[in-house]
């Protein structure tokens, strides 16, 4: 029988035009609109929010960003109180929030979805070409330390949010229907209690919301709040689209004064169980920001090869150590080869098709496979009933268009081929389907639910003949006999004789209609059409062949569930 098909491929796009609003699965995994993955990659624009608001940056430093890194995504980092305020940017010669449009839309141009990032709130402006009396980074902060009346509207530890709040309103709403604008809460919320933490990010999320109510938003954490929310002691934020996000660093190094991060520590004990912890809870987790100064190994191979593994989002920190004019420096090159390398690696797109048709629609308690590289640790056949949900390491996930996710059981697993059987129960409409291996997905894609998708085997993608184990057979003056069909041509036998073929197919047993079916231009009646009992998810099909069929040579076998076509087949008779 000829397998039905779910093709594998992996997809990047270094340069799209169109963005579709993406979000956060139950599974935990981005995906776009369409339930395709979204594997973002980029960098941090950090001077954006500081300085002189990097506003020597031309068109031609964001277009070679992405035509030396495989990437799309840029976080660029905003000063609250300067978009507030409407600062003049004095090298721009336009105001704060219009050079800040400017930026988005250059980095859209080029194909990049845009994280926002609050990243300051004190009103010391931006500085000219002289470069004298640029605000650093952390001014805001070193305003509060030298007088503390300043902290409310300056500090960033996360005790005072005011004008974060104002600055996330205005500009959620200015960006709402713009679905390449994501949005990252906070920089760095230090110095604060985990509950202070908590009712400031519902605070900070429920401005955005109000505008943007399905936008994906970004939250980093105070670096222990995280911990207290998988150890139950602090109530996780109860809100959907929601992407944990980390800042690794390996330390110092050289001259690189950056302090390690403890969740780097002992890796990847420390972390893994948080990235773990939010996708199975319906968020997705992500590094947008690694590397920098210190970029050694084997730090580098075990952030990028963790993100490959578990699908995370990645965003170097920062654009000044990859590129020098017009070329990618010695650290640059590292990150573009693992950028290319995890594209490439995937995660991969799944394709949905439940009939040999290759029509991308599947049934409940339909035959599936699925094809590709990578997809199991080892090759393996289910051996006895009930089916298994693990072959080989390898499982599959159907998650249907009320968000319900179930996992489906499995035929057979290899490395470039999996089996299995649409979970029972998956309501109609859009759904997506996971591979994972050992527990890390390595696939994702969409499928249609509908309560019938018809399919039969043939003997070949062509759909000449009929699929192996098909069979006919002949009564003839009381006796009988069945034969399996060949390529070739089924004999008819005598007028007298009565002949019945038994087709097999899938996406058939849920119907609650007469099944239909013409060979040729001839109506060939039904006698049954329904689970066909030993193999699981097997449709059977048996029609009655017309005696004026006899001498007909090649037909086509065209049947009909419920109004909704099957693939064609084509049998030749004598």
């Amino acid at each position: 029988m000829r397998n039905l098909l779910l093709f594998l491929t992996c997809t990047v796009s270094l340069a799209a035009q169109t963005f579709l609003p993406i979000h956060v699965s139950p599974s935990g995994f981005i995906l776009d609109s369409s339930g395709k993955p979204v594997s973002l990659r980029g960098l941090n624009r950090s001077g954006t929010g500081s300085g002189n608001a990097d506003a020597t940056a031309t068109d031609a430093d964001y277009a070679m960003q992405n035509q030396l890194i495989p990437m799309n995504a840029v976080r660029i980092f905003v000063n609250a109180q300067w978009w507030n305020s409407n600062t003049q940017v004095p090298i721009a010669g336009t105001g704060y929030q219009a050079y800040i449009d400017t930026l988005i839309q250059r980095a859209k141009k080029y194909g990049n979805y845009v994280v926002i990032l609050m990243a300051g709130q004190f009103p010391d402006a931006p500085c000219g070409s002289d470069g004298k009396n640029c605000p650093a980074p952390n001014q805001g902060d070193l305003n509060c330390a030298a007088n503390a009346a300043l902290c409310p509207a300056q500090d960033t530890t996360g005790n005072y949010i005011d004008t974060a709040f104002a600055f996330w309103a205005a500009f959620a709403q200015k960006y709402a229907s713009d679905p390449a604008v994501l949005y990252d809460t906070w920089e760095n919320m230090h110095s604060i209690d985990v509950n202070t933490w908590s009712n400031n990010q519902n605070q900070l999320i429920a401005a955005i919301r109000t505008y943007a109510p399905q936008a994906l938003i970004f939250v980093e954490d105070t670096a222990s709040a995280f911990e207290a929310i998988v150890a139950g002691t602090l109530p996780d934020l109860a809100w959907s689209n929601i992407v944990w996000n980390f800042h690794l660093y390996a330390g110092p190094a050289g001259t690189c004064t950056t302090a390690a991060s403890p969740r780097y520590g002992n890796w990847p004990k420390n972390f893994d169980p948080l990235v773990t912890w939010a996708q199975q809870h319906g968020h997705a987790a992500g590094i947008l920001e690694w590397g920098g100064c210190n970029d050694s190994e084997p730090y580098h191979t075990n952030i990028t090869s963790y993100v490959a593994a578990h699908s995370l989002p990645l965003v170097y920190f920062d654009n000044t150590y990859l590129i020098t004019g017009t070329q990618l420096t010695a650290t640059g090159t590292k990150v573009a080869t693992s950028y290319k390398s995890i594209a490439s690696g995937g995660p991969g797109v799944v394709t949905s098709v439940s009939s040999v048709d290759g029509s991308a629609t599947l049934a409940p308690e339909a035959i599936a496979s699925a094809y590709g590289s990578g997809l199991a640790a080892s090759t393996q056949g289910a051996t006895s009933l009930p089916l298994p949900v693990v072959l080989g390491g390898a499982s599959v996930v159907v998650t249907d268009a009320n968000g319900i996710s179930r996992t489906a059981d499995l035929f057979y697993a290899s490395a470039t081929q999996i089996n299995y059987q649409v979970p029972p129960g998956v309501a109609t409409g859009n759904a997506s389907v996971t591979v994972s291996v050992n527990g890390d997905p390595v696939s994702f894609g969409s499928a249609k639910i509908a309560a019938i998708a018809p399919g039969i085997y043939s003997a070949d993608s062509s759909g000449k003949g009929l699929a192996a184990g098909s069979v006919y057979t002949r009564h003839s003056d009381g006796t009988s006999g069945t034969v399996a069909i060949t390529s070739a041509p089924i004999d008819l036998g005598a007028s007298t004789d009565q002949v019945t073929l038994e087709l097999f197919g899938t996406g058939v047993r849920n119907h609650s209609a007469p099944v239909t079916c013409k060979i040729g231009s001839v109506t060939a009646p039904v006698t049954y059409a329904g689970p066909q009992g030993a193999f699981v998810g097997l449709d059977q099909i048996n029609v009655s062949v017309p005696s004026t069929l006899r001498g007909a040579g090649t037909q086509t076998i065209a049947l009909t569930v419920d109004g909704v076509a099957a693939n064609t087949v084509t049998v030749t008779f004598k």
